[in-house]
């Protein structure tokens, strides 16, 4: 509640800031109502909520929370700041690549003026993925984006690759939900996959990174041979692996070393060379 007192507050209107005031306790309780629902991964169900309150004007306060009091405020913009800092190592939890740069709402503001400034509701995210998932809102648990602040996709492996192409080298990933992960999580995880356009993202990543170390690949490959080309790709995919089982890093090694085809001496040979 202190972090909803200190983002109204700095209201210049006496109406405004009267009219938020007298929700502290709503916000408090559709707070803890949001964060049961997000522990079970049913924020879809918090469909009373929508467009709540009836009053458009005290909507518009709420909205205003967010737009006026958390983001161009100065006390604000360092709670601001703090709800950002939540992404580990500043990376957005939804396409595990970009830098974090703005706050997504996991339930859209427009729809829902009440979570507006809830901090549970605002999660730091990359401007292209808060673009991509923008106010949608799932209707079921399986098309509803994962939580990062309750629900974590590693906990089990999702992320593949597999190489589609030697010259130049281009990967297609793909999400293969393991087992062991319940049928409606594995749906959410494929549908996560698809929404934030994922496979473009790694798949261009992917070949910039093997690109950019096409002479050590092949250096290594004339010393060594296949057999140590595929040792190191082995172990750069488990180092990968060591900071996040489902890393595109990871599934881009993995299916190098997998791949015949670009062990052998044709599919790496230097830029020029005749064969």
């Amino acid at each position: 509640m202190t972090f909803y007192v200190d983002v109204i507050c700095s209201s210049r209107s006496k109406d405004r800031l009267d009219r938020l005031s007298r929700l502290n306790m709503v916000v408090l309780e559709v707070a803890e109502r949001y964060e049961r629902a997000a522990l079970f991964g049913e924020l879809h169900l918090l469909k009373d909520l929508k467009d709540k309150p009836d009053d458009e004007a005290v909507r518009s306060a709420l909205l205003w929370a967010y737009n006026g009091g958390l983001v161009q405020n100065e006390v604000g913009r360092r709670r601001y700041n703090e709800l950002l800092s939540r992404a580990p190592d500043g990376r957005c939890p939804f396409c595990g690549h970009r830098d974090v740069d703005t706050l997504d709402h996991q339930l859209p503001k427009a729809s829902y003026p009440l979570l507006a400034v809830v901090p549970d509701n605002l999660v730091p995210a990359c401007s292209v993925c808060n673009h991509r998932k923008n106010d949608m809102v799932a209707t079921s648990t399986s098309t509803q984006t994962l939580h990062p602040y309750f629900e974590h996709a590693d906990r089990g492996r999702w992320l593949f690759a597999r190489v589609v192409s030697l010259d130049p080298v281009a990967f297609a990933f793909f999400a293969e939900p393991d087992p062991t992960f319940s049928a409606t999580m594995q749906a959410r995880i494929r549908h996560q996959f698809t929404q934030f356009h994922l496979a473009t993202l790694y798949g261009t990543q992917a070949s910039r990174q093997v690109n950019g170390e096409r002479e050590w690949l092949i250096k290594l490959r004339q010393h060594g041979g296949p057999d140590a080309l595929r040792e190191h790709l082995r172990d750069a995919a488990s180092s990968w692996a060591a900071t996040s089982v489902n890393c595109w890093q990871r599934a881009m090694y993995e299916a190098l070393a997998d791949n015949p085809g670009y062990l052998a001496d044709s599919a790496i040979r230097t830029a020029g060379e005749v064969t």
